[in-house]
């Protein structure tokens, strides 16, 4: 049945080996006060409820787990009082204790049988549970009972005792699997982790490292505070990097901006010379080509345009530029072609200063324009020497070409003819004396041979 501890107060089972609350014996160990009803350990020495001594009463087991019942102290006693506990539903269990209380009974039949007999008829005192009195006045009896007790506490010891080895030995047992599972959890659990934030840290740098963005960089360095020394220096090197990139494509841009504003070919120059690399070079490059070409076509000669085609062969107005050099090249030869023009034209008066026949041929076409007539030869100017210029008292002539020789060609086709004006003088030499005149001596030659010779006094 369910009583309260007399610890703690707490409800417990009268057969339980020991209170679940507090730890003291309940099992044998609890008896009733004969004065007040108040359950007690017997282990006390007096109820602690109304101090009565039960000195001449011993405890003793109970199967059906009540305790000793009180029993009025105005009440003849023959004996020990012993308090059994009857259930309605044991009668078996009920019709044992009679006899053994009537075998406890022998020595006073007529004193005690009608004390047990009312005691079996009382009226129940709890829902399932009654309590009987009965008196008992020789040593007889209190021997039996207490054998009785004996046994059953040492019976109830056994079977309880083991048990309870059993279940501190389980819950040894499964304190220890817990604790081994706990720490091989706790130590995967670890494990787990510590390869997790190594992966997100791994690529939280490799994302860091690959991006331009500073932001980026300051991000992984405030996250991840506790990240591999070689990581964190990388990624600091690497913002450090950029901040430099950062200031020096600034200061780019601020010269880009004052060199295009200056439209100063010098200037432009000067900033490719810095920034050699830089992605805006071809627009640059563009600016200067501009400068060039409004130069040449402001200077308008050949010259200019030449320059600008030696400093923008591919130039954006490199095709303008061959325009209007044609232009200017068609009454325009080149050093040889004048050189080779002069020539020709000195070793015709050279040979006719010396009356070199040879000379002559060699200068002149087989039939050239000489001093206005057409289709004249080497046979031709021999006799214009001796009727003209050797006359009888005429000793020596000299002819001496004069310069700046004025050398001009129709096209630029291979083969065209040159036009040379040069100044000349004439030295004769004469038996009365010696006179000097000037001239201008025109002559167009074709092929390194003269085809037309004039020279006009002035």
């Amino acid at each position: 049945m369910i009583i309260k501890c007399p610890e703690c107060g707490h409800q417990v089972s009268d057969k339980a080996p020991v209170c679940p609350s507090c730890g003291v014996e309940i099992a044998g160990h609890i008896i009733r006060c004969s004065n007040c009803g108040e359950l007690y350990l017997k282990e006390e020495p007096s109820c602690p409820n109304c101090h009565h001594t039960e000195s001449h009463t011993k405890p003793s087991a109970m199967s059906g787990g009540e305790h000793p019942a009180a029993y009025n102290d105005g009440e003849k006693r023959h004996g020990s009082v012993i308090v059994m506990s009857v259930h309605e539903d044991d009668m078996t269990e009920k019709e044992d204790n009679e006899k053994t209380l009537q075998q406890t009974t022998v020595g006073h039949p007529e004193d005690n049988s009608d004390k047990i007999l009312e005691a079996f008829d009382e009226p129940e005192m709890e829902e399932q549970a009654v309590d009987a009195e009965v008196v008992m006045d020789d040593n007889a009896a209190r021997e039996v009972i207490a054998n009785a007790a004996a046994e059953e506490d040492e019976d109830d010891g056994d079977e309880e005792d083991t048990p309870e080895k059993h279940n501190h030995m389980s819950l040894a047992v499964s304190l220890l699997i817990a604790v081994i599972t706990g720490a091989v959890l706790l130590f995967l659990y670890n494990q787990g982790v510590g390869v997790s934030k190594a992966n997100t840290e791994q690529d939280a740098y490799t994302q860091a490292i690959g991006s331009d963005e500073p932001t980026v960089l300051k991000n992984y360095l405030s996250e991840n505070p506790k990240a591999p020394k070689a990581h964190r220096d990388s990624i600091s090197k690497r913002l450090k990097t950029l901040a430099t990139t950062e200031k020096n494509i600034q200061e780019a841009n601020n010269d880009l901006t004052v060199a295009m504003a200056s439209n100063s070919k010098a200037t432009l120059q000067q900033f490719l010379a810095k920034y050699p690399d830089s992605k805006n070079r071809s627009e640059i490059e563009a600016k200067i080509d501009e400068i060039d070409w409004a130069q040449a076509v402001a200077k308008n000669d050949e010259n200019a345009y030449l320059g600008y085609k030696a400093q923008h062969a591919n130039g954006i107005h490199s095709k303008e530029a061959d325009e209007k050099l044609k232009l200017f090249l068609v009454h325009t030869v080149t050093e040889g072609e004048k050189t080779r023009a002069v020539g020709a034209v000195r070793q015709l008066l050279q040979g006719i200063n010396s009356k070199n026949t040879e000379k002559i041929s060699g200068a002149v076409a087989s039939s050239l324009n000489f001093l206005g007539a057409g289709g004249a030869t080497v046979k031709d100017i021999r006799r214009y020497m001796t009727d003209k210029l050797y006359q009888a008292d005429v000793k020596t002539i000299n002819w001496h070409l004069g310069s700046p020789a004025e050398v001009t060609k129709d096209s630029n086709d291979a083969g065209a003819e040159l036009h040379l004006k040069v100044p000349a003088t004439l030295d004769i030499e004469r038996q009365g004396g010696k006179s000097k005149r000037s001239y201008v001596i025109s002559a167009t030659i074709k092929d390194g041979r003269i085809t037309r010779v004039n020279w006009n006094q002035i």
